[in-house]
């Protein structure tokens, strides 16, 4: 786990300023405008109702939820697209030894965009049939049925997660295309440490969420204190900024992981790569 991360704040460093303006342009930018410009579709009003009524919360909250992206949804893609261009061209960046320039990088990166489209789909389709129809057939046995169904689906998605976190490296890094090959190098890549990088990003998620935690809570004491506009671009811009870093060092990670399971760090023995 040392030797991942050490690898990842090394590739950071090496490319602090390309990493900035490319964190900065795909993974703050578009947040921070909608936090500022379009507030109620990042932050929509709770759902009315009485607390105590946990299935009416539900539905209102699922109404929400709709009315949301019905009215959103077409911003949220676009928003989607462009960070999903942004972490393509990131991580290209973090690993090209030829050291391409941002728009080198951008280029590179939107090549692997319609792979990554179509990976995730594949991806989803394929959750859906394995995983979703099982556990939907036992919820509508309801009763206990339900809770197994949960307790089988948890882990399943978990792993399944785990299994093709790679997939987006796999694009950028080693230029694959084809969107089944990609699956089937991260799943290749992952055999055999599943575990360790589950655990490895668990603790990784956990610490940073804490970090994250309390920085928006002191920044939101203060901010609240100023109130009005104020409160709402301060936020806002913490949030972003949480967001591009907490961003920019897993995509690190994922890099750093991926080239020592694919053997890439001459020397290093696959099952060290956690410790």
């Amino acid at each position: 786990m040392g030797q991942a991360w050490t690898h990842a704040t090394a590739m950071l460093g090496a490319n602090r300023e390309l990493v900035i303006i490319i964190a900065g342009l795909f993974l703050f930018l578009p947040q921070f405008a909608l936090a500022v410009f379009l507030p109620e579709a990042v932050n929509p009003p709770p759902p009315a109702g009485d607390p105590s009524d946990f299935q009416a919360i539900m539905d209102a909250s699922m109404s929400a939820m709709t009315e949301q992206y019905s009215k959103y949804g077409w911003l949220f893609i676009g928003i989607t697209l462009f960070q999903t261009l942004g972490t393509l061209a990131l991580l290209t960046l973090l690993t090209d030894t030829s050291r391409p320039t941002v728009g080198e990088a951008i280029k590179l990166g939107a090549r692997g965009l319609l792979p990554y489209i179509g990976a995730a789909i594949i991806m989803a389709l394929g959750a859906a049939i394995v995983i979703g129809v099982p556990v939907g057939l036992l919820s509508a046995l309801g009763g206990p049925a339900v809770a197994l169904a949960v307790l089988i689906a948890i882990p399943l998605v978990i792993y399944v997660a785990i299994k093709f976190s790679l997939y987006t490296a796999v694009i950028a890094i080693e230029r694959e295309y084809n969107p089944i090959n990609a699956l089937k190098r991260s799943w290749q890549l992952t055999k055999g440490n599943s575990f360790r990088l589950l655990l490895f990003l668990f603790l990784l998620f956990l610490a940073f969420g804490v970090v994250s935690l309390v920085l928006t809570l002191v920044t939101g004491t203060i901010f609240a204190a100023l109130g009005g506009t104020i409160e709402q671009i301060g936020n806002g811009f913490i949030a972003a900024l949480v967001s591009a870093v907490l961003g920019a060092v897993f995509l690190a990670v994922f890099a750093a992981v991926h080239a020592q399971l694919s053997g890439d760090q001459a020397g290093r023995n696959v099952q060290d790569v956690f410790e």
